[in-house]
């Protein structure tokens, strides 16, 4: 996907019979970050003197990605229901399931206007998020813990998320840990490796989970680098790639975790006045009206996602030769950091 001017040539004529030729797509280049989807970025010319905007295709990926299937189209589902229940997710422009036209099924989608925090560099270390005053971090933080906490309490049934329900025989929760496991057996066969902390973690989350029964919809990616803020405010949620239903407390875990990563995980001190752990919670209780009482569970559930994620992650920059063979990224990674504590801790 590196001839531009080649997949402008495909990408305007199919844009033009879905919108009667109001846009044409002036330019597209390749995304940094985010590889479990091929990602182009580009602008948009608005006919009749409307100006121009950013847009951003999504390609579904040939072979092996981050991980073992990916689907556009559910993607493109979850992103137009949330948008007709008013959450800030990014406008529409088309989906196409036919490979023909770029190789691949994909979906074109408006970009926010924004800022995300960055990832890399850490946000804990530098970037415009780092430089902020301390009561514009805490601003923004709180506005995406609000962000989840509107997610947690939408009503997945009459938005049409049915789409999401597991299996009769099997709990969401269960069936997550299905996929996860499958995924890790697989992530096991490419690298040739066998990731013994995983499996250990693994038999302790079937053996300790928790009896709630409470579902609501899961980001299933949620961070601060996948939110855009403007002025302090939540703008825009991005990252749609593996929706589901859980526990109200997943996308809360999900969120503390990524950010413990990002500097426990990686030995580095995390960023001044961000709000602890317990304001954090206390502030989602409160916004969502959910209890995490099952949160420590799910400190753990996300910390093994995260590593099986991680070792896919891992083994795709070492083959590209980001990272040295001897990085061994697919095990040192702040995922798997963040489960080795958990493991001295609750010994796994």
């Amino acid at each position: 996907m590196t001839d531009m001017p080649a997949l402008l040539e495909k990408i305007n004529p199919w844009l033009a019979r879905q919108h009667a030729e109001k846009y044409q797509v002036k330019s597209l280049q390749s995304a940094n970050g985010g590889y479990s989807n091929i990602t182009l970025v580009g602008e948009l010319t608005h006919h009749q003197g409307k100006g121009h905007s950013g847009i951003v295709v999504r390609i579904q990926p040939e072979g092996a990605a981050v991980f073992p299937d990916c689907d556009v189209q559910a993607q493109y589902q979850t992103m137009h229901l949330l948008r007709q229940a008013g959450l800030p997710v990014p406008g529409l422009l088309g989906l196409e399931m036919d490979a023909s036209i770029l190789g691949a099924p994909f979906f074109v989608m408006s970009r926010i206007e924004g800022q995300v925090p960055n990832e890399n560099p850490l946000y804990h270390l530098e970037g415009w998020f780092h430089d902020l005053k301390p009561d514009a971090i805490k601003q923004c933080w709180f506005s995406g813990i609000e962000g989840l906490a509107k997610l947690a309490k939408l009503d997945w049934q009459s938005t049409g998320f049915q789409f999401l329900l597991p299996p009769k025989e099997q709990s969401a929760l269960e069936h997550q840990i299905h996929y996860y496991e499958n995924m890790l057996r697989w992530s096991e066969q490419l690298s040739g490796k066998r990731y013994a902390l995983l499996d250990r973690c693994l038999n302790w989350l079937h053996a300790n989970q928790p009896t709630s029964d409470a579902l609501s919809l899961s980001w299933g990616d949620a961070k601060l680098g996948n939110c855009v803020f403007q002025n302090g405010q939540l703008t825009g949620m991005l990252d749609w790639e593996r929706p589901a239903l859980s526990n109200p407390v997943d996308d809360l875990s999900w969120w503390l975790m990524l950010d413990q990563s990002l500097c426990t995980g990686y030995g580095v001190p995390r960023l001044a006045h961000l709000p602890s752990r317990e304001e954090t919670i206390a502030h989602w209780e409160k916004v969502s009206g959910f209890s995490a009482k099952d949160l420590p569970y799910y400190d753990v559930f996300s910390a093994w996602r995260f590593a099986i994620i991680m070792t896919r992650i891992g083994r795709i920059f070492t083959e590209r030769g980001w990272v040295t063979v001897e990085a061994e990224m697919d095990l040192r990674n702040g995922g798997s950091r963040l489960l080795e504590l958990l493991d001295e801790r609750l010994h796994f």
